[in-house]
């Protein structure tokens, strides 16, 4: 039984450790440290899931791809997973996949804020507007704390000419911190 504690406790450490390391940008050593996770116990798919952001976030796309497919084999059902799957294919410029796996995520689970996040910056890039709007609408409404949601919502007011929703978002965004000094935001 201890040696099973040594090893849960090793696991959740080098998950940690990876975590933060890929929040400070350094994506090899997170890398290692989910390896690392990997190598002593149970092949688990929150650790093939963070292992695979750090995987794509340094460029690795193909790594990252074979992560979460593993990880989706464990667990089919993540929308997390899933809406990764997408991040992948738009950092890969294939919008149409990366928006039908942002549904797939949204089918899951309908109020995923950062798959309507994600869904809507696809529709924006298309000029489709009035769509990208309700997209981000529906992810500052899932989470309201969402900066970035608040911040896409306000360039989308700006396209569409609606100055006071515009500062409404804006001011928003500020009350959370956020900044909306983008050169996006000049008048």
């Amino acid at each position: 039984m201890a040696g099973t504690e040594t090893n849960t406790g090793s696991v959740a450490s080098f998950n940690r450790k990876g975590i933060n390391l890929t929040d400070e940008g350094k994506y090899a050593a997170a890398i290692a440290a989910f390896t690392s996770a990997l190598a002593i116990g149970e092949r688990l798919p929150g650790l093939l899931f963070n292992r695979a952001e750090a995987e794509r976030l340094s460029g690795d796309f193909e790594a990252a791809k074979r992560d979460l497919d593993e990880a989706l084999t464990l667990a089919p059902a993540e929308p997390d997973y899933i809406h990764a799957l997408g991040l992948l294919a738009y950092d890969e410029d294939d919008f149409v996949t990366a928006d039908a796996r942002f549904d797939e995520a949204l089918a899951l689970k309908p109020d995923h804020p950062q798959a309507w996040n994600d869904k809507g910056i696809i529709q924006f890039r298309k000029d489709a507007y009035r769509a990208a709007r309700s997209c981000f609408e529906k992810a500052v409404a899932a989470d309201p704390e969402l900066q970035e949601g608040w911040f896409n919502l306000a360039d989308t007011y700006k396209e569409l000419g609606m100055k006071a929703e515009r500062a409404a978002a804006l001011q928003t965004l500020a009350d959370l911190g956020g900044r909306s000094d983008d050169e996006r935001f000049e008048e």
